[in-house]
């Protein structure tokens, strides 16, 4: 059960989004759940009205890019969104801001994190799964394509991607290299 109304989320969800825009739907449901008082239902009705209300937008970035592993909405504030904000932001107290800059720093902070992942699939000619994978942080940039022959295999490799590439790519390079001296 949630412990806010679906008129308090919706303010709560519009807050971060205006500071962090470009959220995916995934992250901002988890850092809502995991830390503002709400439940899947609350989260997901306050989101639908929002959207069908204009007053967020969500645009596609690809499948399977950055913090958006598995997601392809990102979320931004309409006009009329911002709006509705500047309104209401009188009405939040100071701790319930506090707690809400926090939550909106943690999602910024993965964003950032996550910002040099990319895993995304497509179709071949021949009905099999093309799978690129790359990663572009810290030190050793690295990029590999695969094909696999169906969709739930491709799907799974771009969502593990996300928490594995960095130790992943290192072993297969390993891999290769010790190769080398057999």
């Amino acid at each position: 059960m949630s412990d806010i109304s679906i008129a308090e989320s919706k303010i709560q969800i519009l807050y971060l989004v205006d500071r962090a825009p470009g959220v995916s739907y995934h992250l901002l449901m988890e850092k809502c759940m995991e830390s503002l008082y709400t439940d899947f239902f609350t989260f997901s009705r306050s989101y639908e009205e929002l959207i069908s209300g204009n007053l967020m937008d969500k645009s596609s970035s690809g499948a399977f890019t950055g913090d958006a592993v598995g997601s392809t909405e990102n979320l931004t504030l309409t006009d009329g969104g911002r709006a509705v904000l500047n309104d209401l932001l009188s009405s939040l107290n100071a701790p319930l801001r506090a707690r809400l800059d926090e939550t909106a720093s943690a999602i910024v902070s993965e964003m950032a994190a996550n910002s040099g992942i990319n895993a995304s699939m497509e179709i071949t000619e021949d009905g099999k799964f093309r799978v690129n994978l790359g990663y572009s942080g810290g030190e050793k940039p690295f990029s590999a394509t695969l094909t696999v022959d169906d969709e739930a295999t491709a799907t799974k490799l771009c969502k593990q991607w996300k928490n594995s590439c960095t130790k992943a790519s290192d072993e297969l390079i390993r891999l290769i290299l010790s190769g080398q001296n057999s």
